[in-house]
């Protein structure tokens, strides 16, 4: 156990801190297996040697530099065909913690990276648990590099790069617990409308031209939005054609 975060309502009310661990979201996925654990668990390390992100990718963060935690949620009023929202509100919650610090052009790169310019600073991967035709549980990791001065791949950042400055890891926590409670508590009063139009403000390449490859073929094409199902809505060949997660990629 750890100290509690004081000033969310419920996100990190109880806290586990592990000093190494393979991924908070596999250990956090073990403690939410007990229905008693309580929705805001929240589950953090300073050493995550088996971090993980979207498409099987490996997370990489330098250890005690970064902020590395995963929160239970339990979204049982969620329909399940609306999980996609979890991604949204947790983009949209780091987005909230940057630009107190960062006045550079931040952006959420769909489905699950949030960028300053063309530099990767986060990553999210939620993973949820099904009991029938309820959402029981769903697990937000957040990967967000903040004072890390190096990284092995050209395009990362972190907010110690950004702005000069080191940061209080658990300022940075606690903010973030915060600011995603916020839009949890908005999702859960219905406020999807809202939640949708925000992210689409913030999503890279926005109607703009950009290459694709899909199973078939590179292509260019607009990105458009997403649609209700959270797939990623691209115009070309005169039409709308609508990827989910791994059916498209960016080439540039």
């Amino acid at each position: 156990m750890h100290k509690i975060f004081a000033k969310p309502l419920f996100l990190g009310k109880k806290v586990v801190f592990l000093p190494q661990c393979h991924s908070t979201n596999d250990e956090l996925a073990v403690l939410a297996k007990n229905s008693k654990e309580p929705e805001g668990l929240a589950l953090y390390t300073h050493d995550q040697t088996k971090g993980k992100g979207q498409r099987g990718n490996a997370w990489i963060a330098e250890p005690g530099k970064n902020m590395l935690i995963s929160v239970l949620l339990r979204p049982g009023f969620l329909d399940p065909q609306n999980q996609f929202y979890l991604n949204l509100i947790t983009g949209l919650a780091i987005i909230d913690v940057l630009k107190e610090f960062i006045p550079n052009d931040l952006t959420l790169k769909w489905p699950n990276d949030v960028y300053i310019e063309d530099r990767k600073i986060a990553g999210i991967l939620i993973e949820s648990n099904m009991r029938g035709s309820t959402l029981e549980s769903s697990i937000v990791g957040v990967g967000l590099n903040v004072n890390q001065k190096g990284f092995a791949l050209p395009k990362a950042t972190s907010m110690s790069i950004e702005t000069g400055d080191d940061f209080d890891l658990n300022d940075i926590m606690e903010n973030f617990l915060l600011k995603l409670e916020k839009w949890y508590l908005k999702l859960k009063a219905g406020a999807k409308g809202d939640i949708l139009d925000q992210y689409h403000q913030l999503l890279m390449w926005r109607g703009e031209k950009r290459k694709f490859r899909n199973a078939d073929e590179e292509f260019f094409g607009e990105i458009v939005g997403i649609d209700q199902h959270g797939r990623l809505a691209i115009n070309y060949d005169g039409s709308l054609h609508y990827y989910g997660i791994k059916e498209v990629e960016f080439v540039g």
